[in-house]
């Protein structure tokens, strides 16, 4: 069990060196409760243009349908829009804003 944590920890660390936001690690099991919302999720096209979402339902639902004896999952989080992004376009949209302004009066 230590070398489990041990090994969790590692990956978790290595995850933030890489820049990624978070690292979560699971057991690789059939996920019989989000099976449903999976399927509601897809039929209602919250997935956008992503349309390799709608392919290989069964696998989604059970990691160990894709890699055969697979024992866990470790899912990253990456942030697209960081603040400092954020802060460069809302700088952005207020000189934008302030220019109109001007030109109103």
């Amino acid at each position: 069990m230590k070398n489990l944590k041990t090994y969790s920890k590692l990956i978790k660390q290595e995850s933030k060196r890489l820049g990624f936001e978070s690292c979560g690690i699971s057991k690789a099991t059939f996920l019989e409760e989000e099976a449903n919302n999976l399927e509601q999720w897809l039929k209602e096209g919250f997935h956008g243009k992503m349309h390799y979402m709608e392919n290989y339902f069964d696998q989604r639902l059970d990691p160990r349908l894709l890699v055969e004896d697979a024992k866990s999952v470790i899912s990253l989080s990456f942030n697209y829009f960081p603040e400092k992004l954020q802060k460069k376009i809302l700088i952005k949209l207020q000189n934008m804003l302030l220019e109109k302004i001007i030109i109103m009066f």
